[in-house]
């Protein structure tokens, strides 16, 4: 017993070692299939070198690029459209109010007529000096905030397209200041801030001279409205003519407050005239301005529809990845499950050849215990 006790423990052991060897091999084989797997799985996510992914990005660089460059310039073009639409909804404010006191003989309706007037008048200047815009170092503004006893604007120079177009937009002033050049040849402008007029040179350089007279001691005695003849009396006095440089509607003083239907009339026939200036030196600017914000709208729209693109590519890129990783998985599922097999078969191929050095198993009952 001892000897073949012996012989099965040798067997058994030799086996085992076979065993053991086996499984090494599994485990080897286990790790290279799992590297394999990982080799083929995607290093990324989303291939951003892929041709159409990255033509897209390049097209809409390429806009934003261009969106950049000229979205001051819409927006300068847009608040001077947007004060030129303002300045005739305003005039036209004005006229249907000095029509409802035509005829009427109620002093202080006229009065107050006279004085909504003047409130509109600043309303336009306070819109078209607000519509200034900073591009770069430059305050542009092509319809008001004119610099001492000048009417010039800015005017502004713009990339029409991304192909290489351009446009040019000459400013034209839309407000009703006004000067007065007296006989030595200076020129008189009204300041509000001051309430005063301010005397400038005449000779370009739209310096002052120094000299102010105060508005309060001022009163109109005369003006020719065929002419612009002015004179000014009280404490103070200013006479010359009047140098229309706006649209060409004045403060309701010079229509003598409205303290009758002529001079009413005069107002309206100012306020139609200013009304075909405003479109005649308007019109330019606010098409330029629907041009240029028209492309830039056009951009915004290629914009989205690259964005819409690439999301399509993205999930062309995502969706490919996940099927990669899913047949990657596959194959390593198949290739445990085939290992596990193996390995059972093994398992079973070494407790058959133990069963096989042990020799047949003892009988049952006296049998057993004889050996037999």
């Amino acid at each position: 017993m001892q000897e073949i006790g012996s012989i099965n423990g040798i067997l058994s052991a030799q086996l085992g070692r076979n065993q053991m060897n086996s499984m090494d091999s599994l485990v080897l084989i286990t790790q290279q299939l799992i590297e394999r797997m990982q080799d083929e799985r995607r290093d990324e996510a989303v291939n951003y070198n892929r041709a159409d992914l990255y033509e897209t990005n390049q097209k809409k660089a390429k806009l934003l690029s261009f969106k950049a460059r000229i979205a001051d310039n819409v927006a300068a073009a847009t608040k001077a459209k947007s004060a030129i639409e303002w300045t005739t909804k305003i005039l036209g404010d004005m006229k249907t109010e000095l029509q409802t006191i035509i005829g009427s003989s109620d002093s202080a309706a006229r009065a107050a007529a006279a004085a909504s007037f003047d409130a509109h008048l600043a309303d336009i200047n306070s819109r078209v000096d607000g519509a200034s815009h900073r591009i770069d170092n430059r305050v542009i503004n092509l319809v008001g905030a004119t610099s001492g006893p000048g009417f010039e604007t800015d005017d502004l120079f713009s990339p029409s397209s991304a192909s290489g177009g351009h446009v040019m937009i000459e400013g034209a002033y839309m407000g009703t200041r006004f000067n007065i050049e007296d006989a030595d040849g200076y020129l008189w402008r009204y300041d509000s801030a001051s309430d005063a007029y301010i005397q400038y040179k005449s000779d370009g350089t739209g310096e002052r001279t120094g000299t102010t007279v105060s508005a309060v001691d001022l009163t109109l005695t005369s003006y020719d409205h065929d002419t612009g003849a002015v004179v000014f009396g009280g404490s103070g006095s200013l006479s010359g003519t009047v140098v229309q440089g706006g649209i060409g509607v004045l403060s309701a003083e010079f229509y003598s407050d409205f303290a009758d239907d002529t001079s009413v009339q005069q107002a309206i026939d100012d306020i139609d005239a200013a009304v075909n200036t405003v479109n005649s030196r308007g019109y330019p600017i606010t098409a330029d301005a629907v041009l240029i914000d028209g492309n830039l709208q056009l951009i915004d729209e290629k914009v989205r529809r690259l964005d819409g693109e690439k999301r399509r590519i993205m999930r062309e890129e995502f969706d490919e990845t996940a099927a990669t990783a899913r047949a990657a998985n596959l194959k390593l599922r198949f290739a445990v499950n085939n290992i596990n097999i193996l390995s059972q078969m093994n398992t079973g191929l070494i407790e058959n050849m133990l069963q096989m050095t042990e020799g047949p198993s003892r009988g049952p009952g006296v049998f057993g215990i004889l050996g037999l």
